[in-house]
């Protein structure tokens, strides 16, 4: 199969309800919120009006790459499953500089994390300082940056998704609550979450897949077969249906699902570097389906400003809808209080 880019990144958007008709789509991936009401941003924009944040369906918790992401609730029995490593290699993903210690040390970081959770609720350091002296040192070498023992970082993170652990919604700490139920330690199954990033992400290379999962090399995927983009080689899980023209105009955060898999399809090299940094990348700039350029937000009193590069070049229908998507993030940010006010950057 043949495709361009354009007919990808239109099957993309729609798939993931980026024209409002299914604000839901794209929580099989489940949606970064970190800073908190990222996620809410991120299905703000695809529609979902509600107040995300006490939506009851949703949890926050961190999961893929041990970062904070909205789950539905009823997603993270087969979530848990299949972030659980099977291998020493899928465990040394989350050890980063460490020694992988074996897989039964997870286990028991797992165990004991649901038996000794310090009250209702526990900051990450409340948590760390009641269960790393609990367990071996293979799990809790001495970090040098806080002269002390203590769980591997990414490890630990890991463990709280494992065992049950929830965090609070708002708040500039992790914070998190006590586990209810057991941990679920069933067979992954069927690789249901690469088979939904296949879906919603449309044709992709299986280092991105695998380093938006970070969770090691993955031994079992969904049925793949090659397809072209532009001329050159990917795989996809499924045919790529026609689907209308992205929106005109979109205000994404830097790791929204829409920006996920090759990133030559959404953006330039030049725009690329200017809106993905190592630390403190702003949000994309999306007009008629690719990045075009970066923007930010601040807070004046009670009213939240946005600093767009390249405004002046944004006409018509995409100023439009540039627009309202701003009225959309004033709204999940503060309510009615708030009055987006887009300027130059």
């Amino acid at each position: 199969m043949d495709l361009t880019g354009a007919q990808v990144l239109a099957h993309r958007a729609a798939a993931q309800g980026l024209h409002g008709d299914d604000p839901d789509a794209v929580l099989p991936l489940g949606v970064v919120d970190s800073p908190p009401k990222t996620g809410a941003a991120a299905l703000g924009v695809r529609g979902r009006r509600e107040d995300t944040v006490d939506a009851r369906d949703l949890v926050r918790v961190l999961s893929l790459r041990g970062t904070p992401h909205l789950h539905r609730r009823d997603d993270l029995p087969a979530l848990r499953r299949q972030l659980r490593p099977r291998t020493p290699r899928q465990l040394a993903a989350w050890c980063g500089a460490h020694p992988t210690p074996d897989l039964a040390h997870l286990d028991l970081v797992v165990d004991v994390l649901h038996r000794e959770f310090p009250g209702d609720t526990a900051t990450k350091g409340e948590l760390s300082a009641a269960i790393s002296p609990l367990l071996p040192e293979a799990v809790t070498p001495h970090c040098p940056t806080c002269d002390a023992h203590h769980v591997i970082e990414n490890v630990f993170r890991l463990a709280t998704l494992l065992a049950g652990v929830e965090l609070e919604h708002l708040g500039a700490k992790l914070v998190f609550r006590r586990p209810t139920g057991k941990p679920d330690v069933e067979d992954p199954g069927e690789p249901a979450l690469l088979r939904d990033y296949a879906r919603l992400v449309g044709p992709f290379a299986k280092a991105d897949a695998e380093k938006w999962l970070g969770a090691g090399p993955q031994d079992t995927w969904p049925d793949l077969r090659p397809v072209r983009v532009d001329g050159k080689p990917l795989l996809a899980h499924e045919d790529v249906p026609p689907a209308p023209d992205p929106p005109a105009g979109l205000l994404l955060f830097p790791r929204d699902p829409y920006l996920l898999g090759p990133r030559r399809l959404v953006a330039d090299p030049d725009v690329a570097k200017r809106v993905w940094r190592p630390v403190g990348s702003p949000g994309a700039l999306v007009v008629h389906g690719r990045v075009v350029g970066a923007w930010r937000h601040e807070f004046r009193g009670r009213t939240v400003t946005f600093q767009l590069t390249g405004w002046s070049k944004v006409k018509g229908a995409a100023r439009r809808a540039i627009k309202d998507q701003a009225e959309v993030l004033a709204g999940v940010w503060g309510g009615d209080v708030l009055g987006p006010d887009v300027v130059e950057w």
